[in-house]
This record gives structure tokens, sequence and C-alpha cells, in this order.
């Protein structure tokens, strides 16, 4: 795949739309304006594109089929693990024009949606986590330690199976204590 041939047709329609090329490596391309800047990787292991925008190099949001649906109300990409260039030019040209014109609203709401992915993610690790904690613990007849890792855990996401271990673990040290 010969990088340059395949964004081309985005170099040209961010160049008509007073963007100019900052960085330029192997597989790397960054353009930008004075209040944007749009960035494009491309994973030869993987065969896809990857886009960042933001209004600084330090606040780059990756630009996922998520992130359009949820912050564009686009959901055209929904079945796509990443944007192909002539998805991107077309997003760009209607929907994503905000992105272009430097919105800075657009980035605040996109910034907000990967905080938010981001919070999200690390709940997911944290439960998982606690959970498997909740196990060993449980497989080890250490009390204690399940109800700690339980505690961990956000009441609504336990299974009513490890609530119902949770009220038997709570019993049996009451019962050592006494």
């Amino acid at each position: 795949m010969n990088f340059e041939q395949s964004i081309y047709p985005l170099t040209e329609f961010l160049t008509d739309n007073n963007f100019s090329v900052t960085k330029k490596e192997q597989h790397f391309i960054e353009y930008s304006t004075k209040s944007a800047i749009i960035a494009i990787a491309y994973a030869s292991l993987e065969y896809l594109f990857y886009t960042h925008v933001g209004q600084d190099s330090k606040s780059l949001v990756e630009l996922t089929p998520l992130a359009l649906k949820e912050v564009f109300k686009d959901d055209s990409f929904q079945f796509q693990s990443t944007l192909t260039i002539d998805n991107l030019i077309s997003f760009l040209k209607f929907e994503g024009k905000l992105i272009v014109l430097g919105d800075k609203q657009i980035f605040k709401e996109l910034n907000e949606f990967s905080e938010h992915q981001s919070r999200q993610y690390t709940r997911q690790i944290i439960h998982l986590q606690s959970i498997q904690g909740a196990d060993k613990a449980w497989a080890q007849k250490d009390y204690r330690n399940f109800i700690t890792c339980i505690d961990k855990i956000e009441r609504d996401l336990i299974p009513k199976s490890y609530l119902k271990r949770y009220e038997i673990a709570v019993a049996k040290l009451q019962r050592q204590a006494k």
C-alpha cells in the first residue's frame, strides 16, 4: 500500500480548506490550521487508518465510529473498526464540518466523550480485577478479603450470586467474631 497515494484525496480536501501539512513520516501525516489538527496514522499490520483530531497536539482524540455516533449522531460507520480515507473525507464534508472549521465546542464534546470512554474502561478493569480477587478469596475461604473485593465493586454491577456469597461471608465472619 502506498501511503502517499491513499491519503492524497484527504490532503487535497484539507489543503483546499486551509490546512497545511505540519508533520510527515512513514505512515503518518499531520494537518493543521490555527484552530485544528487532524492526524492520520496507518497501521500496516492491521491495514487500518487511525484518525486523531483536536485543537492542539496535546488534546488529540481518536475519531472512531463510536465517537461519530455519540458526538455527531452519525452512525453511518458503526460496523467498522476505523474510518477509511474516503469515509473520513465524506464525514468531514458534512457532519464533521465543525472539525474542519475548528469549532471549540465540538472539540470540547470530543474530549468529554474520550474521557467518559476512559472512565468506563477503567471501571471495567477494576470490576474484573475485583471479581477475580473475590473468586480467589472465596476459593481460599478468605471471607474478609472476599468482602473487601466485593466492596470495591459498584453495587449495580455485582452479580446476584456474589451478593448471596457476600451475605454468607458476612455471616461467617460474624460467627467467627462471637
